[in-house]
């Protein structure tokens, strides 16, 4: 629900204690269905966290570190009911990225900067949903989003293969060198190895394309798992994760070195743009399958405590997951409760299953990464997005370029800069569509698309646009170029100008100043200028900056029909060499 015609008390109430709002709601009916749900998101949880904290570059544990307390946290205080929070794969990719140059991956000064870098992810949304200003969000367009998470999953495959293949590779921060290398090493596969994770894969992919809700990864662990213990895989080079702490994690303030804040403060403000750019598409999706309402800023402040959190309690940066949410709702999630059970169920595994998971063979680990980030990998909906619009298909290609040559989160910024360089190069050049009464149609349209005659004394231009600082001067001079193209050599004089302002919501002080300018010449030229739908926002500054007066009475009007009854009668149809079809325009 919204909060925003909410007394004060009421909102603060809601956006602290939002979980009020469904515990009430809880019944037996409620219970079972979400203890349903719950365990069924955290069969999947558990081997996923893991898979993904070796994706980030640290041990195992801390992904079931992440999936034992952010889960409940997010639940608690976001705003989306079905919602699962906890590692996933295009942040355990940056968290890698951002941190790789400052530490060696997988050391104790690597662990201590991720949990710091959770830490003011947490921060960084706590902020933004605390202020109300969520709407940061609308810098990141689609097209950039579709382009980053597509390379992102050709990144992550990548770096998966040589845990599925057996093989070394030197780890870099930008996916073209890490694929270059690979490559190379490919003679030096481990035949048991790549069957392992070659098997693994198939038993997911398999299972998968029949029963979508069946937890085949856990099958896949389990049994790639058991065929070490029988085979002794482990003594002929197949790769295990080795020991796993048993236990719950000490709560304790992550190291903090003052020198570090810089670099890692522009990183922590890009991924958390780009976790939340999944959760909101997450939430979207669910939202319009429940009718629930999005709460943008409640969802920035959940997602802020589970990361502020999840750093005290050695977790890594988390985030909204598509898979696992949509998973949740598939199995009858109904509130929070759900994500609470999936994390009640990964703390029983850390205090009593975590022998089991010693021997879990890395490649499998590999396989279950890739075959859930293949969802992302749609390069043809990236090549697609030029055919239909060719500034989503330039931002989305960019950003699929860039994202394997260069860091990811740099391509992320350059995809969020020329969107909107592109955005303002459109709005500083606004269209500028001549119309024409069209008889046979009986209607006003555009006169080049349809090939309609204009009346030769007067021009009827509609802009598309607001017209302010930036566009101000071109639209003007736009305006002036298609009054000279109207003019007719051998016939009438151009004596009227209609403007439709229908398209114009707004007109800042520059844009009044070059409609000034505008008229003055009109005028000179013996010219009258007109307007049609004016708005109010934009008649309030005509009439503030005096300019309504300048136009003088009798020249603003609601519609074409309007203007017509004050215009045509004082056409001379008698200058026109063809019958004039705007008398007939009634």
């Amino acid at each position: 629900m919204g909060t925003a015609g909410q007394p004060a008390g009421e909102r603060l109430r809601h956006r602290l204690f939002p979980f009020s709002d469904w515990l009430g709601e809880v019944n037996p009916g409620t219970v079972r269905r979400d203890l349903v749900a719950g365990l069924t998101v955290a069969v999947v949880l558990i081997p996923q966290s893991m898979a993904y904290a070796m994706l980030a570059g640290l041990p195992p544990l801390y992904g079931l570190y992440a999936a034992a307390v952010t889960p409940a946290v997010a639940a608690l205080w976001g705003s989306l009911r079905q919602l699962a929070t906890g590692p996933i794969a295009i942040m355990s990719l940056l968290v890698f990225t951002t941190l790789s140059p400052l530490a060696q991956p997988g050391s104790p000064e690597f662990v201590q900067l991720a949990f710091l870098l959770s830490l003011l992810v947490g921060t960084i949304y706590l902020l933004v949903g605390l202020f109300g200003v969520g709407f940061i969000m609308s810098f990141i367009s689609h097209s950039t989003v579709r382009g980053f998470t597509s390379a992102a999953a050709l990144i992550i495959i990548s770096t998966q293969l040589p845990h599925m293949l057996g093989i070394s590779v030197t780890r870099h921060e930008e996916g073209y060198g890490f694929l270059v290398e690979l490559v190379s090493k490919l003679p030096g596969v481990h035949p048991l190895t790549l069957a392992v994770g070659a098997g693994a894969f198939a038993i997911i992919h398999g299972i998968k394309r029949s029963y979508p809700n069946f937890p085949a990864a856990l099958l896949a662990l389990v049994l790639a798992t058991l065929a070490v213990r029988l085979f002794d895989l482990e003594a002929l080079g197949v790769a295990v994760i080795g020991e796993v702490p048993a236990g719950l994690p000490v709560p304790s303030f992550p190291e903090f070195n003052p020198d570090l804040l810089p670099p890692l403060l522009g990183p922590a403000l890009v991924i958390a743009l780009v976790s939340f750019a999944e959760t909101y598409a997450v939430g979207k999706a669910i939202s319009e399958q429940t009718k629930q309402r999005v709460d943008v800023n409640q969802e920035f402040f959940g997602q802020g405590m589970a990361n502020l959190i999840g750093a005290l309690f050695q977790c890594y940066p988390v985030s909204g997951s598509f898979s696992r949410s949509a998973m949740n709702y598939a199995s009858g999630a109904r509130s929070g409760l759900s994500s609470i059970i999936s994390s009640v169920v990964v703390v029983v595994a850390l205090l009593f299953l975590t022998p089991l998971f010693r021997q879990v063979p890395r490649a499998a680990l590999g396989a279950l990464v890739v075959s859930a980030v293949m969802l992302l990998f749609h390069p043809r909906e990236v090549f697609a997005l030029w055919r239909k619009n060719r500034h989503d298909g330039v931002v989305a290609v960019t950003v699929f370029v860039l994202t394997l040559v260069v860091k990811p989160d740099y391509a992320l910024l350059m995809g969020i800069i020329i969107s909107l360089v592109l955005f303002l190069w459109v709005s500083m050049h606004p269209r500028i569509v001549r119309i024409a009464w069209d008889a046979e149609r009986k209607a006003y349209l555009n006169a080049r698309e349809h090939g309609t005659a204009c009346c030769p004394q007067m021009t009827i231009l509609r802009v598309d646009n607001a017209i302010y600082f930036a566009n101000a001067e071109y639209t003007v001079e736009h305006v002036l170029e298609q009054v000279d193209s109207s003019r007719v050599s051998d016939g009438p004089p151009l004596r009227y100008v209609l403007l439709d302002f229908k398209g114009v919501a707004f007109v800042d002080i520059t844009g009044v100043d070059e409609l000034q300018a505008l008229l003055e010449e009109l005028r000179g030229e013996g010219m009258e200028l007109h307007i049609v739908s004016l708005h109010q926002p934009v008649r309030q500054v005509f009439a503030s900056t005096g300019f309504l007066d300048q136009l003088g009475e009798g020249t603003i009007h609601t519609s074409y029909h309007e203007a017509m009854d004050v215009i045509r009668l004082d056409l001379r149809h008698e200058l026109c060499d063809c019958s004039c079809n705007h008398g007939a325009a009634h």
